[in-house]
Formats: structure tokens, C-alpha cells, sequence
């Protein structure tokens, strides 16, 4: 990427800055007026052909004013604070809409999107923690009719999981409890991929079936898909400018809505939720997310239970609130993830 002089660096914070807000192509004359260049007017055109040549903005038309290119974007993100805060009014804010919420993971993911969205004013998203290593906190087996009975799964992080039972024969509560008893004796504190292993430890008849039931309804775990994820503003982001000119556009939002959260596109960010991965336009490897920006952090622990919180929008993006935004957001749920999956 070429080096540009503080000049060219500061004439295109503006251009980014003007059209983000704008949607619209930023002149020259808008540019001496909102910078503190001492540069005439055609010494600011001047240096914006530079930029057009260096491909850091381009114009629609060749009398039209510049809009940032990928390349425009991805040098006006290197250039911001990268430990940057939010204001602290809209942190606080944050703060105490997400502390009445903090014992109840679906709520508090539920609302660090609602938060993200509305704060963005496009579409956030955020995946449910993932725990392929989740153990088992309790289990309660219960008569429900004479012929019917409940197994009731409780994993560590807050999970519950219920398989009905039909049993051939009537049973006395006191066979009930000591069947409870047992399959909690087997499967309580055992990671859920490794309950299989634990068949030989239980008796035929009533406690048989509770442990296979068990097996049954924690299988609904290990198979929690993807899809579980929540996602806030679909409108919003069909209200962009650049979809309402392009409808064509509104296939990448589907898409990600629909499959990318299944997809690689997180896999190479890093697993750290110090850093904030910023993917641009272009650098999307995903067709589909060519003309969008996503701003996402990874929260939680790969050993025990992590997932992502992000937003998207049309490259032209408010990143200097999206990244700090993400990042604050990422630390309140890295906390009730450790609360809850330790």
C-alpha cells in the first residue's frame, strides 16, 4: 500500500468521514471545509487524483466527488486508535442495560445485539456459545402419568434438556428416585461427548431406559446447530442506501443470515477479544459479502464455550464506533461466559 503524507492521509479521513454520513460523493469544496488544510482548492483536487490513482478513493463520474475504496477504508481503519473507547455515556449505558441480564446467557445475547444494532443502525449478530465439552450439572427423573415419566438433563452452562419416557410396566416413586439416583451417580460431571462411555456403569430396567433417555436428550445438545444465533435489524440493513439502490445487494445479507455463520469466515480471525477483526469489501472470501464490511470479535474460551458477536454493513461504515463498540460488548459476555462454563 502506498505511503501517503499527512496531507493526503488527512483529506481522506475526511472523504470517509463526509460519506459514511452522507451516502453521497465527497467534493473537494466539502473537503476544504471541514479539514484544517492550509492548501488552495485545486492543491486539494490535486492530491485527491492522487488518491483516486492510488486507489484509495474513486469516482463515479468523472466530475463527481471521491468515495473511499476498499483499499480507502482499510488504511482509515489502520489509522484509528486501537484501543479507542466508546464514550463513556454510551458505555454506561451499555453497562446497565447488559447487568440486569448477566445470569441469563440468552438474554444477555439477545440484548448485546439489540445494543450493537441499534447503536450501528444495521444488522448485528451474535452465535450462542458453542460447548462441545459441556458437563453435566444435575439430572431429575420425574412421573409425569402412571405410565409416563420425565428425564431432565441441566448442563453446566444453564442448558436443559427433556426426553419423555413410556414405560411397560408401572413403577413405585421409590424405584424412581433410586433410578434418579443412580444415573446421577453416572452422568453428573461427565462432558457431554463422553456420556456413551459411561452405558456399562448402569443396571437393565428403569435405569437403563433413564440413562439411554438421557443419551436422547443430550444428543439435542451435541447437535445444536449453527442457526442458533440471533440476529437484530434485518431491517435496518435493508434500509442502507447502497441495497435500496442495488436490491441485488440484499443477497448478501440473506446469505449470511441464512448460511455464513455455518461458513470459514471466522475461522482465521483471532482468538484473542483484545483484537477485533475488521474484514473489508473486497477481502471478503465469501462472494456474497463482497460489498459489505463485517466487524466481529470471538468471546469465550475454545476449552470451554465461545462464539461471536459482530456487525455488517455496507462498506461504508462507522468503524470508529463499530470496532470499540464490538469490543466493549465482547467483554461483557466473555464474563457471563466464564461465569457460567467457568
Amino acid at each position: 500500500m502506498p505511503i501517503l503524507t499527512d496531507r493526503k492521509r488527512e483529506i481522506l479521513k475526511c472523504i470517509v468521514s463526509e460519506h459514511v454520513q452522507t451516502a453521497s460523493p465527497v467534493p473537494s469544496s466539502t473537503v476544504a471545509r471541514f479539514t484544517n488544510l492550509k492548501a488552495s482548492p485545486a492543491t486539494i483536487r490535486n492530491e485527491m487524483v492522487a488518491l483516486e490513482e492510488d486507489g484509495f478513493i474513486h469516482r463515479p463520474h468523472v466530475s463527481s466527488g471521491g468515495v473511499p475504496s476498499d483499499r480507502g477504508y482499510r488504511q482509515f481503519v489502520a489509522s484509528l486508535d486501537p484501543e479507542a473507547a466508546l464514550h463513556p455515556r454510551v458505555s454506561t449505558r451499555i453497562d446497565q442495560e447488559l447487568e440486569s441480564r448477566k445470569s441469563y446467557i440468552e438474554e444477555c445475547i439477545n440484548s448485546a445485539s439489540e445494543i450493537l444494532s441499534g447503536l450501528m443502525d444495521t444488522l448485528a449478530f451474535a452465535t450462542l456459545p458453542r460447548t462441545a465439552l459441556a458437563p453435566v450439572k444435575s439430572v431429575e427423573l420425574l412421573r409425569l402419568q402412571e405410565m409416563l415419566l420425565v428425564v431432565i438433563v441441566v448442563l453446566q452452562e444453564a442448558s436443559v434438556y427433556k426426553q419423555i419416557i413410556n414405560i411397560d410396566a408401572a413403577v413405585t416413586n421409590s424405584e424412581i428416585e433410586h433410578a434418579r439416583n443412580r444415573l446421577s451417580e453416572v452422568i453428573v460431571g461427565v462432558p457431554t461427548h463422553n456420556l456413551a462411555d459411561r452405558s456399562n456403569h448402569v443396571n437393565d430396567g428403569l435405569e437403563r431406559q433413564a440413562f439411554e433417555s438421557a443419551i436422547t436428550a443430550i444428543q439435542q445438545h451435541n447437535q445444536i446447530s449453527v442457526k442458533d444465533n440471533r440476529f437484530t435489524g434485518i431491517g435496518k440493513i435493508f434500509q442502507q442506501p447502497e441495497l435500496i439502490a442495488d436490491p441485488e445487494l440484499s443477497v448478501g445479507v440473506t446469505w449470511l443470515i441464512e448460511d455464513s455463520l455455518s461458513s470459514s469466515i471466522f475461522d482465521d480471525a483471532s482468538e484473542s477479544q483484545s483484537i477485533t477483526s475488521v474484514i473489508i469489501g473486497e477481502e471478503n472470501t465469501e462472494e456474497n459479502l463482497k460489498n459489505f464490511s463485517l466487524v466481529f470479535n470471538k468471546y469465550g474460551s475454545p476449552d470451554t464455550a465461545k462464539g461471536v458477536i459482530g456487525v455488517i454493513a455496507p462498506t461504508r461504515m462507522e468503524y470508529e464506533t463499530a470496532i470499540p463498540a464490538v469490543r466493549h460488548l465482547t467483554g461483557h459476555l466473555n464474563k457471563i461466559t466464564m461465569k457460567l462454563y467457568g
